[in-house]
């Protein structure tokens, strides 16, 4: 006779406070406790203090923690085990990752971790472990009797980076005849913005930063190697703003610590960073870690990870306003866009009407910057027999791409920014082949993707 199973304590703790985070880990806690085990999700991040205080009063065996690693400084009981998913990776994230993890905890990505970002090497297992479905979208019933959208995008953007004063003065300065090209100019800029505006990162480095990305990203392609464009990033703003070699060159070499070395005589770290500088990028809830770094380690982090999103965007956007002018977009954040305007019809506040555009649009457009296609966008859209239209990339194939789990023409629409406009218009005029791979689709979804089907995954693996 088997032994009993026995149940598990499972704490599940949010990337950040916002309503996609919360029902997630709602319903993979929800999966847990469906499959004989106690999951319990928190509204919130935690400290470490707190989480270890909640292990030690609930009997916790299992912290789950979204972008979050252990806190070296802060030691859990020792018979919690400790799982961090990771599905957003920003340049600093491999600073120190490694000396985060326990030789029993576990690494999960959302896809290829190199893909992603995080190419370092753990003591710990790893693998990857994606998005799920719950039973309420599997189950949903559209309230609209036909379809009415020709396109839709439901996704937020960040802000773009606004100019203020101390841009505006600083070009004027620096192309004044005489004064920009002077060395004591040069050295005034440096006492002055170490002295009196330590989080100011120059508007021609901002500028700079802007050009390097749209020289080295491709929209549309899936091909986006954040460290690549960092580095980049990091080079063109060391030459760029101090053209007198006020910084030495080999600030700019790879290694331990180069982000809070970089560029030094235009940032400090100081208390005040983290309140400014998520002002002055107005839109910073993207950054998964506390930021511990120098203000242009902030907009590299800004230019290297969420720019291309950007870029993505504006060039799905325009595309597809060739095809239909019965385009609308939701989401936070593209207010702030000239883009997105026209087309944008608010923010989506519930499941239910985000289940609803999936469902009254006849395409609905995607885009992954690292061709991980196989995330919460794709299989919601999915399981209530959406039609989704997402772009190729040479990772279809890896872990997390489209290909490991669906077949093109039969689960879904690709397109290329090359042919896009032809594809389009070729699946907007075949009513029934659309139908037909949306049945497909959630057919698919409901043997591999559903949350029970992960929360299965991460008990397995706990017992490797």
């Amino acid at each position: 006779m088997a032994a009993k199973q026995t149940s598990l304590r499972i704490l599940i703790t949010p990337n950040v406070a916002a309503e996609y985070d919360q029902r997630m880990v709602k319903a993979l806690a929800a999966a847990f406790n469906a499959i004989g085990h106690c999951g319990a999700a928190m509204d919130t991040p935690l400290p470490a203090e707190e989480i270890a205080e909640v292990c030690r009063s609930f009997s916790i065996d299992v912290v789950l923690q979204i972008n979050r690693t252990r806190d070296p400084n802060v030691p859990f009981p020792l018979s919690v085990r400790h799982i961090s998913w990771y599905q957003d990776v920003y340049p600093e994230t491999q600073d120190g990752f490694a000396n985060r993890f326990n030789d029993n905890d576990i690494l999960y990505t959302l896809g290829d971790p190199a893909v992603l970002g995080l190419n370092v090497d753990l003591p710990c297992f790893q693998s990857s472990l994606f998005t799920g479905v719950d039973n309420a979208a599997l189950t949903y019933k559209r309230k609209a009797p036909s379809q009415d959208i020709d396109l839709s995008l439901c996704g937020g953007l960040p802000a773009p980076i606004s100019s203020n004063m101390f841009w505006y003065l600083d070009r004027l300065m620096t192309k004044t005849p005489l004064v920009g090209c002077s060395q004591l100019f040069w050295l005034f800029r440096r006492w002055l913005f170490t002295r009196y505006l330590p989080d100011y990162v120059p508007y021609a480095t901002m500028q700079a930063m802007e050009q390097i990305v749209r020289s080295f990203y491709r929209p549309l392609r899936g091909e986006q190697d954040i460290h690549e464009l960092a580095e980049a990033l990091y080079q063109v703003a060391a030459q760029h703003d101090d053209p007198y070699h006020v910084i030495p060159r080999n600030r700019c070499e790879r290694g331990p610590g180069k982000l809070a070395r970089l560029l030094k005589p235009y940032v400090a770290d100081n208390a005040t960073f983290r309140g400014k500088l998520l002002r002055f990028l107005a839109g910073a809830s993207w950054l998964s870690q506390p930021v511990r770094h120098s203000p242009v380690a902030g907009a590299v982090c800004y230019f290297a990870q969420s720019y291309p999103r950007i870029m993505d965007r504006i060039a799905l956007v325009e595309a597809a306003s060739k095809v239909s002018d019965l385009l609308e977009l939701y989401g936070p954040g593209l207010e702030h866009h000239d883009f997105a305007r026209p087309y944008l019809k608010g923010v989506l506040k519930t499941q239910d009407d985000l289940l609803e555009i999936y469902c009254r649009s006849k395409i609905n457009l995607s885009n992954n910057t690292h061709g991980l296609g196989l995330h919460s966008r794709t299989f919601e859209c999915m399981a209530v027999e959406g039609f989704l239209f997402i772009n190729e990339s040479p990772h279809d194939n890896t872990v997390g791409g489209m290909l490991t789990s669906f077949e093109p023409g039969v689960h879904f629409g690709f397109y290329t920014p090359e042919n896009f406009h032809d594809e389009a218009v070729r699946w907007l005029h075949d009513e029934k082949r659309r139908h037909t791979v949306g049945r497909a689709a959630k057919k698919v979804i409901k043997e591999r993707h559903c949350w029970h089907h992960r929360a299965q995954q991460i008990i397995d693996d706990l017992k490797r």
